[in-house]
């Protein structure tokens, strides 16, 4: 997080785990985006579709359920789903209504005084919602999704209630400082680089990969490389040393309605049971990473959904929207941090 955020906010975010911003969005704000989603059905669960086979591998091959995965596809799937349903009554993924909108009040209101670093893509958003007989989420990292393919180790998310998480309700997020253990994830950034750029078909005429030319069996092929299942082994024995030693380490901030938290998605965190039986927990947030030197490309969808289609610029105070995912080959060298 070095160079990405000021000094004093990337002390805070290497101690504690995250930043508390001290800003919120408007009460107003807060109940349009409520509002909203209130009118997706109940039972609205994008999660199966983001967790297909090898996206969260390493996490599912150190458990019997990764033998189940890949063992019988169609049942773990029917399984998974079943996890998501306990888990969460709504789960929406990559609508986009709101981040311009969010990410525009926040500049207007001094975002940008935390950041070290000039661009930032924003590249999808996620609204969840669970009741006290929910599921918590316990102990993970949101691994580098290998579908995705654009993703690092310093991601940062935008973690904003959309009701009071305190002692009374519970259903705080919890997160393991990076001060305690860290998952690398740029490495991934140069593995992609070094196995595609061998392959004209998907490079263009920039020396850019193009993510959109990787098909499946490409990317397949390179799941199973050494240089990757290597990078999957190491993941594996972190997650374990995670649940192992620190469980007891993880901070816990108080978090009051609309209140903006931003913190790393890559770092270890889990989220409290849920207490309240009149109100549901209800959580939206922006994913955002930093750019990088790696001449990769973003990706323009995600599961047949648009995505890393705004570039925040911090120097600027502004955010832009596009129509397709950000030309990160039209941003100098320069502008990008070393990978």
């Amino acid at each position: 997080m070095l160079n990405i955020l000021k000094e004093p906010y990337f002390r805070e975010h290497y101690a504690n785990g995250y930043v508390e911003t001290g800003m919120s969005l408007p009460d107003p704000l807060v109940e349009e985006i409520r509002g909203h989603y209130a009118t997706k059905s109940l039972g609205h669960n994008d999660f199966p579709k983001f967790f297909v086979k090898n996206e969260h591998q390493a996490y599912m091959e150190g458990l019997w359920f990764g033998f189940i995965f890949n063992t019988f596809p169609k049942k773990a799937q029917r399984m998974l789903k079943q996890f998501y349903d306990s888990s969460y009554d709504k789960a929406v993924y990559c609508e986009q209504v709101y981040i311009e909108k969010v990410l525009q009040y926040l500049l207007d209101n001094g975002f940008q005084r935390f950041f070290e670093t000039r661009y930032v893509i924003a590249s999808y958003d996620m609204y969840l919602r669970g009741n006290h007989r929910s599921r918590a989420a316990g102990i993970h990292f949101d691994l580098p999704n290998f579908h995705h393919i654009y993703e690092t180790e310093n991601d940062l998310s935008i973690y904003i209630p959309l009701v009071d998480l305190d002692d009374e309700n519970g259903g705080r997020i919890t997160v393991l400082p990076e001060s305690k253990l860290k998952a690398p994830g740029n490495v991934l950034l140069k593995l992609l680089y070094e196995h595609f750029s061998k392959d004209s078909r998907f490079v263009d005429k920039d020396g850019y990969i193009d993510s959109d030319k990787i098909d499946k069996e490409a990317l397949a092929t390179f799941v199973k490389s050494k240089p990757h299942q290597e990078l999957l082994a190491m993941y594996k024995g972190i997650i374990g040393l995670a649940h192992r030693q620190y469980a007891g380490e993880f901070s816990k901030p108080v978090e009051t309605k609309g209140k903006i938290l931003v913190f790393n998605n890559k770092n270890f965190h889990a989220a409290e049971p849920w207490k309240n039986d009149q109100v549901d927990r209800e959580i939206y947030v922006i994913r955002m990473f930093p750019l990088y030197d790696a001449k990769i490309r973003l990706r323009s969808e995600l599961h047949g959904t648009p995505v890393n289609n705004f570039l925040l610029d911090m120097k600027e105070g502004t955010v832009r929207c596009y129509d397709g995912p950000v030309d990160v080959a039209r941003i100098p060298d320069e502008e990008k941090l070393a990978l």
